[in-house]
């Protein structure tokens, strides 16, 4: 199959690889045995160092040091009827609906369940074209 435009798959360099110069320059800081963040380290803990500048080392360090924690979810509840009919999901849906704008789930949530749901109407949908097929192939006989 012929491709059209853009560049090969793979091509180029790695995502993240340090070209030449930026190579050049972390070799170089490392041979002088002090990298940025060492400093930064450094003046941190220098107990003489003035306080404002200890905060700044601590402040442009700690990214480095301390990654921010990836999110959790939350575990909400929210009463829905019974979601095997398309009646039903739509009074879920309502209720969702109705649980977003009180602010008792954030919109993401909202999303989350909507989703859940969607799929569940797939599911049905499906199920009765299925069913609608099986019947007219039977006419056909």
């Amino acid at each position: 199959m012929t491709r059209v435009g853009g560049a090969r798959e793979g091509a180029g360099r790695p995502k993240g690889s340090l070209n030449k110069r930026s190579a050049d320059t972390l070799a170089e800081a490392l041979a002088a045995g002090l990298t940025p963040v060492e400093y930064m380290l450094e003046i941190l803990r220098d107990p003489t160092a003035d306080e404002k500048r200890r905060d700044w080392a601590a402040e442009k360090s700690a990214p480095y040091l301390h990654p921010r924690p990836t999110p959790t979810d939350r575990t909400v509840t929210v009463e829905l009827p019974d979601t095997s009919t398309i009646a039903g999901i739509n009074q879920a849906l309502d209720r969702i609906i109705a649980a977003m704008s009180t602010g008792t789930i954030s919109p993401s949530e909202g999303a989350s369940f909507i989703s859940a749901i969607e799929g569940r109407r797939k599911a049905i949908e499906t199920t009765d074209l299925m069913d609608r097929i099986k019947k007219l192939e039977e006419l056909k006989r």
